[in-house]
């Protein structure tokens, strides 16, 4: 039983009905020439750096599929410059206004970035992984930059030469667009057929791929995936909020292939907004490049293929006002759960009440490595009851 707290951060986005004047695209490094190679942790499938920003070293998200962000706290203590207020979005497509700031310097190693735009927001999960914001693409919009997962290290740069970059091992990635006012990278991507589909690559997302109905529609006589079974429920939790309950699919993808290597057998699920994306998940099998200047993407695969099928529980729990509940049910669940329905125990293990924030940065997911488990659920009319579960 995994817990699915999907994106927490990510796919923050700006939606403008005046792009050209409000983007987020401005600012850069200097001076040019530059190279830097930083650590990162890895806690809850997030990239955490640490970049120095009012004189301080802070912790940060990194994150490809969203602008910089800083917290109304640290906004206040730089004193920065509004630049404007707009409308931001969250993974799940949920709105809501903020602020967008100037960030005169922000050094991210050796390297100084001046005058990045920055959207002002407020979130809980900022206190879970410790962190005051999130570096963005927006900033990353004039580099290369390297995520080497093998050994948790990242490298800026504006010189290609200083990297081993294998053509053979990229695929093209796409920066502009009307509607892209901060750099999130797409790229391309091959299905079963030889069919071509456009994914965002998105390091807030710590699954393998993130998938939306309206690809399954766009996709659904191409032959390229088969649907395992229907489900009913809400599974993921963005800025906003957890998402609004309604009908998903689990789809398993024939095939999909990146440069020179190819994933068998993808299992995902799908959403009702948002946007499809590769997650942080990618990097448990090679190395990425993004090349922002030449718009590539290189994926350095450890081996050539990857079979990534796998069993699935009938249903997901979510975390919901300090509750370990039902969220997401498959139909091969039958009637024997409902949405909502509090989980007190899982194998004699009593859980009166759970932390959203040591959920998403636990090491281990709940039942990792089983395959079968006894729970104990209460409903809403408060009489509980035991049900063994299996993955299957």
């Amino acid at each position: 039983m995994k817990i699915s707290l999907i994106l927490i951060i990510s796919l923050l986005y700006l939606r403008s009905s005046r792009a050209q004047s409000q983007t987020l695209n401005l600012g850069g490094a200097a001076p040019k020439g530059y190279y830097a190679e930083m650590p990162y942790e890895f806690i809850g499938g997030k990239i955490i750096i640490k970049a120095e920003l009012g004189g301080k070293l802070r912790r940060f998200l990194l994150d490809t599929g969203a602008p910089v962000a800083i917290s109304k706290e640290l906004s206040a203590e730089l004193k920065a410059d509004l630049i404007y207020n707009n409308m931001i979005r969250d993974v799940n497509g949920v709105a809501d206004s903020a602020a967008v700031v100037r960030l005169g310097h922000i050094r991210l190693g050796n390297i100084d970035f001046v005058d990045i735009p920055a959207v002002v927001v407020e979130s809980d999960f900022y206190k879970c992984f410790d962190i005051e914001g999130v570096i963005g693409s927006n900033l990353f919009r004039n580099s290369i930059i390297t995520i080497a997962g093998d050994r948790r290290q990242i490298i800026i740069t504006d010189q290609p030469d200083k990297l081993k970059l294998n053509p053979k091992s990229s695929v093209p990635m796409i920066t502009t667009g009307k509607n892209n006012q901060q750099s999130n990278p797409f790229i391309k991507v091959t299905l079963k057929y030889g069919v071509g589909m456009l994914l965002g690559f998105d390091t807030g997302d710590s699954d393998f791929l993130r998938f939306t109905d309206d690809y399954m529609m766009q996709l659904q006589n191409k032959g390229v995936y088969d649907i395992v079974s229907k489900g009913y429920g809400a599974n993921s939790v963005g800025l906003f909020g957890l998402q609004a309950v309604a009908d998903k699919y689990l789809l398993k993808l024939s095939a999909i292939t990146i440069g020179t290597a190819r994933f068998n057998n993808v299992i995902t699920e799908t959403n009702k907004g948002g946007l499809p994306a590769m997650g942080t998940k990618l990097l448990e099998y090679g190395n990425v490049t993004l090349d922002f200047i030449k718009g590539k993407f290189y994926f350095d695969a450890h081996k050539p293929v990857h079979d990534l099928n796998r069993k699935i529980w009938p249903f997901q729990p979510v975390v919901s006002d300090g509750k370990l509940v039902v969220g997401l049910i498959w139909d091969k669940s039958g009637n024997s759960v409902k949405p909502g329905e509090q989980i007190t125990e899982i194998d004699g293990q009593a859980y009166p009440s759970v932390s959203l924030c040591e959920m998403i940065t636990s090491k281990q997911p709940l039942l990792a490595g089983k395959e079968s488990a006894v729970i104990q659920l209460k409903d809403q009319q408060g009489k509980s009851r035991k049900l063994l579960i299996t993955k299957n």
